[in-house]
């Protein structure tokens, strides 16, 4: 099985994460991980502009060394057209460009904001940072 990081998932590994998130990224296998484009795009912006220490893009590469940088292509922006067309909105386009291509990919989307998603058609979300519910 396949999983793309959110960006908020990402930036909470490189801050140390918490143990369920720790646990069930050891559990993923080579190959397992990806993040996306605009994913990379969001991290380099942070990157950028914070004056967090904690927040370093060596940090990052640490955390970010095995996962796959997956390109924001036709297909994903096919699927960004259909989110958009039938959930419109401004607010959130990074998440919805990222839940797009989630979709493009047919890959579970790893986010600790499922609200950002909420209502966002197609797009199959996970939350790591808590225990599974039974």
């Amino acid at each position: 099985m396949r999983y793309m990081l959110d960006t908020n998932i990402c930036i909470y590994a490189i801050l140390g994460g918490s143990r369920h998130l720790d646990r069930r990224l050891d559990e993923c296998s080579a190959g397992d991980l990806v993040i996306s484009a605009v994913t990379l795009g969001e991290l380099e912006v942070g990157f950028a502009r914070s004056a967090d220490p904690n927040l370093t893009r060596s940090d990052a590469s640490v955390v970010l060394s095995s996962i796959a940088v997956m390109p924001f292509d036709a297909a994903a922006a096919r699927a960004f057209g259909r989110i958009q067309a039938v959930a419109p909105s401004r607010r959130g386009a990074y998440d919805r460009q990222i839940a797009a291509h989630a979709v493009s990919l047919g890959v579970t989307l790893i986010t600790n904001n499922e609200r950002d998603f909420h209502g966002i058609p197609e797009v199959v979300i996970e939350n790591w940072t808590r225990p599974p519910s039974p």
